[in-house]
């Protein structure tokens, strides 16, 4: 009988595979956060990893595991890949092993006094990540063993952001939105379309907040998870990181991100329009999915948010 393939394989099987990488006798816990994998935390002695494995049968880790080797030769700080394969026999999917990015997430306790030179530096690399070209708008393609090319499914950014956005505002009318809230991202879109056009595809992480960005000590120490890589323009992770900034942290942080991206780009002046059309866009199709499991306060934060970046262009 064939395993079915959306089934978290055991802890001990991952341990298994963990000691033909790594050796020795590793300890193994499933995390549970994982959304696009299923992610394992491995500790042998004093060194941690993490153990990622695919559920999709047929789909490889090759051009992830491409980008972080990509985005570590620019001097981007992301997780070194100790080791990964197209099809793991002992599970029958793609599997991929990390080092860990030491220190903590900076939405968990982290000196206030640190955060803006922290994001600083974090606004650097994620102006690198938004630096690698991408083949196309859309999520990374990873249904050939071994290609690590980056291709998406769309030709244009509008194509892809606009795909299903009448379909998430019918999945939040009359529980998050009101007929008057969805005419007004109708028409933001419509009068903004200018800011959708034309854009060369690049790399984005795809799921950028405070959650991903780690810090040591008070110092920045890297970007997590590239779980979620996908070809956007160059707005779509900032719009992200707007629509959940002060979600977990005291203050904004989006100015300090700006500081240290333009360090590597020059920005338009409308760069601030750009990010909140993004924010829209992310934020209604974030809502549309998972509204029903948000807390209270994340669920009224992104609302919040959404409402705000509609106010930023302008739209009544």
């Amino acid at each position: 009988m064939r395993s079915d393939p959306s089934a978290r394989p055991s802890a001990t099987t991952i341990g298994r595979i963990a000691v033909a990488i790594v050796g020795g006798e590793p300890a193994v816990i499933p995390m549970l956060d994982g959304v696009s994998t299923f992610v394992y935390r491995i500790r042998r002695g004093h060194d941690t990893f993490y153990l990622r494995v695919l559920p999709e049968e047929g789909a490889t880790f090759a051009p992830e595991a491409g980008v972080h080797l990509t985005l570590r030769d620019r001097g981007v700080r992301v997780p070194e890949v100790v080791h990964w394969e197209d099809l793991d026999p002992s599970v029958g999917r793609s599997v991929m092993l990390t080092r860990e990015i030491p220190g903590t997430a900076v939405s968990n306790e982290v000196s206030p006094g640190s955060l803006p030179s922290i994001f600083r530096v974090a606004g650097r690399d994620l102006a690198l990540i938004n630096s690698v070209p991408v083949d196309g708008f859309g999520w990374i393609k990873r249904d050939r063993p071994g290609d690590a090319s980056l291709r998406a499914a769309h030709a244009a950014e509008c194509d892809f952001l606009l795909s299903d956005l009448d379909e998430s505002l019918r999945a939040l009318y009359g529980c998050v939105v009101t007929e008057h809230d969805a005419a007004r991202v109708i028409r933001a879109v419509a009068d903004n379309m200018r800011l959708l056009a034309g854009s060369a595809a690049v790399l984005a992480h795809g799921d950028l907040d405070a959650t991903h960005i780690f810090a040591d000590n008070g110092h920045y120490s890297g970007i997590i998870d590239l779980g979620e890589i996908r070809g956007t323009g160059r707005f779509y992770d900032l719009g992200h990181f707007h629509l959940h900034d002060g979600e977990r942290l005291p203050a904004g942080m989006l100015p300090h991100v700006l500081e240290g991206y333009r360090d590597v780009v020059v920005l338009p002046p409308d760069v601030e329009r750009r990010i909140a059309l993004q924010s829209v866009l992310v934020g209604v199709r974030f809502l549309a999915r998972a509204h029903h499991r948000l807390t209270r306060y994340h669920r009224d934060h992104a609302i919040a948010a959404v409402w705000n970046s509609l106010d930023a262009l302008g739209t009544a």
